[in-house]
């Protein structure tokens, strides 16, 4: 799913950015109300995480522009104002909602998540309602979770992708260059085999019942997994 992040604050697009990038989202960045509207038209984002107050044009009036076009687009607000008058002028101008700065990074994850799997439920039932089975666990990627024994893991976009090539490959070993090409939007860099562990570990967190002693996702030789 793309999502166009638009902050003219260096450090905070990088942090949203890093954040999202995390969660498996498609990143498109733009650095303020004109190049937001330039990067909409040439990407077409299906959510647009908006910044209220820009040097160049307001993001109230960078959502109307966008909103006047795209009735489907998902908007979220970032604004450190928090008065009533604002936030309604915010919603008015066609904002889907909002988000009031400093935010925490948790929320801000679990609220992109919500706002996911929302559009995939109008945009995509069957993708919604598909579910595979992982070991004793049934995955539903539409819904970015998966379930055992009635209990909710939740999970990103990266990791039912991961998943899911793990689980097409059952039996096989997936190298960690297959698993950057599926997985990261980036050109693979030196680094990126220390990445694919580094992210392996975390889903192993998730989803082993003992990550320690993982039953669902085993190493293989030269830094590969495999599942079953």
């Amino acid at each position: 799913m793309k999502v166009l992040v638009v902050e003219d604050n260096p450090k905070l697009q990088k942090l949203l950015s890093h954040l999202l990038e995390k969660e498996g989202f498609q990143l498109v960045n733009a650095a303020g109300g004109a190049e937001a509207l330039t990067a909409y038209a040439a990407h077409k984002p299906d959510i647009i995480c908006l910044d209220v107050v820009m040097e160049d044009m307001s993001g109230i009036s960078v959502c109307k522009q966008i909103r006047e076009a795209d009735a489907g687009v998902t908007i979220l607000l970032i604004t450190s104002k928090s008065r009533q008058v604002d936030i309604e002028e915010g919603l008015a101008a066609g904002a889907n909602d909002y988000v009031i700065k400093p935010f925490d990074l948790a929320d801000m994850t679990g609220r992109m998540r919500d706002i996911a799997k929302t559009r995939i439920a109008r945009d995509d039932a069957p993708l919604y309602a598909r579910s595979f089975d992982f070991g004793d666990l049934k995955v539903f990627p539409g819904q970015l979770r998966a379930e055992r024994a009635g209990a909710t893991i939740d999970l990103n976009f990266r990791d039912v992708k991961l998943l899911n090539l793990l689980s097409e490959n059952k039996g096989k070993p997936v190298s960690a260059s297959e698993l950057v090409r599926f997985c990261w939007s980036a050109t693979p860099g030196a680094a990126e085999d220390q990445t694919v562990q580094w992210y392996m570990g975390q889903l192993r967190k998730k989803v082993e019942v003992n990550p320690e002693a993982p039953d669902l996702i085993k190493s293989a030789d030269n830094g590969a997994f495999r599942h079953g």
